[in-house]
């Protein structure tokens, strides 16, 4: 609740005191007094108030919301907020905007760019920071702020904007529903890319803060757009929505922790009760395992803020919340998404306390040396519950898991192309684009199956089962992706696919900036 209505309640409270105490005042005088109060109430409502009211103001223009994060109440406190009552001053904005505007589809283009300039705009400034020489705490402190601030804004331009659009009975609201969609699945089909400019590093951990940082902000950013489709119950089209929310899932930037709903497979639950009336999802075999790795996650992110409340807030004894003790195959840096298997191992385990284990060199600094957390944790681990971890871990590293599954695309010619990992079609990525270009890649190995970017070939190789599945994959034994993509053209040629990843957040700022809605 923004704090200018505490400010308002305070002073109505001692303007009565003043009438009560003044007790035979004449009418004359009580009469001044009601008028300085209501110019003093007018007065605490700040400029915004009349700026609201004004209707001098266009806003088509969308100034209000593209600068939104700067304006202040009398407080100095901003008027974005996490939640909001009708009386709060963006509220006011919003309500004169979806009254008064024209509702064309130059303002939801509008609407998609301040989304897509506060993304990027962030995402540049927070790996603008961490490459400094020398980074202070007051520095931390401000991009802790901008980064908060952010989520506010994307926040606000979702689920409150974008979603009263989408839910207005007006209908020139309603007459711009497919573009609105339109916007919801461009803001989804842009974070992949995004991902991919902050990508995580085995060695630098200035480079994995930027991957942490970066990726916590981009599942705040993935959650709003579909949460706003799911808490609203906006039908959507699976064969649209679902592969690029899975491919979301896959780079772990789809929900921070996956309490929102759930795993994976919760998710596609939640989505085909709300907003799916046309029928059940269509289930693909990477989803069994996708599930299984985003349960992994929120079940060893739960057990890490478990830790966090028992160690700051005393909050458990030794025998409650016992999955602080247990043994989970994430990599114990918070953020990170790595898992072990059986045939590969993390090399960095604590044989004290056999909770913390790393898949590199720099999540392991980064919690040990940074944040602190495995010094902290460890000695807080008893004997008995250090073994129980011991032998699970031991148990999980000797039979680990058995799926072996793999997408394809059939074996028949006609068989339609889609992605063997996400599942989009071959019409969808090449009227979007795709997320590494127009065209579907073919694995140049077998030639079986086709990914729509190298993100999915990438997890479909060392999740999905095609490393076991594919008929000439190398025998070799070695861990390291060496499919090679091929762009199939529509003039029957073959290019090698390419990504470089550490320039790909400034190609997206230089050429998506200006991109309209189709």
């Amino acid at each position: 609740m923004a704090k200018s209505k505490k400010k308002g309640s305070k002073n109505n409270n001692n303007n009565s005191n003043n009438r009560q105490g003044k007790g035979a005042s004449n009418n004359k005088s009580d009469q001044q007094q009601d008028s300085n109060n209501s110019n003093n109430n007018n007065n605490n409502n700040g400029p915004s108030s009349s700026l609201v009211n004004s209707k001098d103001n266009n806003l088509d223009t969308m100034d209000w919301l593209r600068n939104c994060e700067s304006r202040r109440d009398p407080d100095g406190e901003s008027y974005l907020q996490l939640e909001y009552q009708e009386d709060d001053v963006m509220m006011q904005y919003l309500q004169r905007f979806l009254e008064e505007s024209t509702a064309t589809k130059q303002v939801v283009e509008i609407v998609y760019q301040i989304w897509q300039q506060t993304v990027l705009s962030t995402l540049l400034a927070s790996s603008k920071l961490w490459r400094k020489e020398n980074v202070t705490a007051a520095d931390q402190r401000q991009m802790k702020e901008r980064l908060k601030l952010a989520r506010y804004k994307i926040n606000f331009i979702l689920h409150h904007t974008v979603g009263a659009m989408l839910t207005s009975p007006d209908h020139k609201w309603k007459d711009r529903r497919d573009d609105l969609l339109q916007l919801c699945f461009q803001t989804l089909q842009l974070l992949p890319r995004l991902a991919e400019s902050v990508p995580h590093h085995k060695s630098d951990v200035r480079q994995v803060i930027i991957h942490f940082e970066g990726k916590e902000f981009l599942s705040a950013v993935a959650c709003e757009t579909w949460d706003t489709l799911y808490d609203y119950g906006i039908p959507i089209d699976p064969d649209i929505f679902i592969p690029v929310l899975r491919r979301c899932a896959m780079l772990d930037i789809l929900d921070k922790d996956w309490n929102m709903l759930g795993g994976w497979e919760d998710i596609l639950k939640g989505l085909e009760a709300k907003c799916c009336p046309s029928g059940p999802i269509l289930r693909l075999p990477c989803d069994a395992v996708l599930h299984e790795q985003t349960t992994i996650l929120r079940n060893a992110r739960n057990s890490m803020q478990c830790k966090f409340f028992s160690v700051r807030f005393m909050r458990y004894t030794e025998d409650q919340a016992p999955q602080r003790w247990r043994y989970f195959p994430k990599c114990s840096a918070p953020a990170c998404s790595n898992i072990e298997y059986p045939n590969k191992l993390h090399p960095y385990r604590c044989r004290k306390c056999w909770y913390f284990h790393y898949c590199s060199k720099s999540c392991m600094e980064y919690c040990d040396e940074i944040m602190g957390l495995h010094p902290k944790f460890c000695k807080d681990t008893p004997t008995s519950k250090a073994q129980l971890c011991q032998k699970e871990t031991e148990t999980y590293l000797t039979h680990g898991s058995s799926w072996n599954g793999s997408g394809g695309n059939g074996d028949g010619e006609n068989a339609p192309i889609v992605c063997a990992a996400c599942g989009c079609s071959e019409e969808v990525v090449t009227s979007a684009g795709g997320a590494d270009g127009g065209n579907m890649k073919r694995c140049s190995k077998c030639q079986k199956v086709y990914y729509c970017s190298r993100q999915c070939q990438e997890w479909d190789w060392r999740h999905g089962g095609h490393k076991q599945a594919c008929t000439v994959a190398s025998s070799n034994g070695k861990d390291a992706v060496t499919m090679v993509l091929t762009d199939t053209t529509s003039n029957g040629t073959s290019e090698t696919a390419t990504t470089d990843a550490s320039s790909m957040l400034l190609a997206a700022t230089g050429t998506d900036a200006s991109q309209s809605l189709n």
